[in-house]
């Protein structure tokens, strides 16, 4: 008897799901699509089928046609039994497509309400004014919406976008813990990256990893490095992660310039496991509406204290005071001060590491997040 064929669908970064996907192959065919045709070789190198498929970053109602089209034509080709949609786009677009070719089963992940629900800027605002009620449509055609977080489905259900009915939570993609470790990084790898950033061994390091965009909160972390540092000048401040030139949150020249003077910016980084090892802060000061940040999953389950907003999505990885402090977003005062407790305290970096790591294994282990996924698709399928 053959699989159910299981069709996840996403934007540039569906790559994102190759591990959930893994996880899932043994009792369904797991096809992914997305908008970056370059990630076929990755999906392929991984056992997988990857479709591409055409999607503009905005709103563009001729190449949205098109998309929708590509995706309907996609969706008749394969007769997947099931189609998992993530993010804002293929979420909409993906679910109304894919219940209009008759597919059986729909489904929706909101991983974060991103930066549509971060700012109130006229063009933010005429946007939503589009995008909710084709989010209502999609949630109304699908047979289940996931949310990654508390807030996000209390907004959503209270806005009707969505019944609570039709909904769940399933807290992130999930990360494999075993992976992210301390001691699956060697001395001596730990050694050679500090050398290769430039970073004393007596340093005292604490690492940020995003998207280089105001709402991301850089700009608060540079504030936080200038003046942590004028107490504490054997502390080192490292950003790793791409600028999006593209973003409307893009930094200014200048702002980029101060930046690069102020902490140690090597860009995007693929060892971040690596880097989570040699640090001894976690900082993620986002302004951002995360679904759940993998990012801090992955620095909790590599075992370190971690600052960061107490925001949708941040404020279910750290509980303040527990495995680290949670801030007001846009407060670079507060995030100096709790940058600083941390630094000043050693033992209490040390505590709430160990508590970090607890709660990763505990409630955002990769086979946790895989059987609440698993038993989803059985219960819809069984219908």
């Amino acid at each position: 008897m053959s699989k159910p064929i299981v069709l996840i669908m996403g934007g540039p970064d569906v790559d994102l799901r190759l591990e959930l996907m893994g996880r899932l192959r043994e009792e369904f065919e797991m096809v992914a699509a997305g908008t970056a045709p370059a990630l076929a070789s990755r999906f392929a190198a991984a056992g997988f089928d990857y479709r591409y498929y055409p999607l503009h970053r905005t709103v563009h109602p001729l190449s949205d046609l098109v998309s929708i089209t590509s995706i309907l034509r996609l969706c008749r080709a394969l007769r997947p039994d099931v189609v998992h949609t993530f993010d804002a786009k293929p979420g909409v677009w993906g679910r109304l497509a894919a219940r209009w070719a008759g597919v059986p089963a729909v489904v929706g992940t909101i991983p974060g309400l991103g930066s549509l629900y971060t700012n109130e800027r006229f063009s933010t605002r005429l946007t939503r004014t589009f995008y909710e009620p084709l989010q209502r449509w999609a949630c109304r055609v699908s047979d289940l919406t996931i949310f990654q977080n508390r807030d996000d489905r209390r907004q959503f259900v209270a806005a009707k976008v969505v019944a609570e009915s039709k909904t769940m939570i399933i807290p992130g993609s999930g990360i494999p813990t075993d992976r992210y470790a301390p001691e699956q990084v060697p001395g001596s790898a730990r050694a050679a990256l500090r050398d290769e950033l430039g970073i004393g061994s007596g340093e005292t390091l604490v690492t940020m990893v995003s998207r280089v965009i105001r709402t991301k909160g850089v700009l608060e972390f540079m504030a936080a490095a200038e003046a942590v540092r004028r107490r504490h000048p054997n502390t080192r401040f490292l950003l790793v992660g791409p600028s999006d030139d593209e973003s409307l949150e893009r930094l200014t020249a200048s702002e980029v310039d101060k930046l690069k003077a102020a902490v140690t910016w090597p860009g995007p980084r693929r060892d971040i496991p690596a880097v989570l090892a040699i640090s001894d802060v976690f900082v993620l000061p986002s302004a951002y509406r995360e679904g759940i940040p993998r990012v801090l999953l992955e620095a909790a389950s590599m075992e370190l204290p971690i600052v960061t907003t107490d925001s949708p999505g941040c404020n279910e990885v750290v509980e303040d005071g527990l495995n680290g402090f949670l801030v007001r977003a846009r407060d670079a005062g507060a995030l100096e001060r709790a940058i600083l407790r941390l630094i000043e305290e050693p033992d209490l970096r040390r505590k709430f590491g160990r508590i970090s790591r607890q709660r990763a294994v505990e409630f955002f282990d990769l086979s946790i997040i895989a059987e609440q996924t698993r038993s989803v698709y059985r219960s819809l399928l069984s219908r």
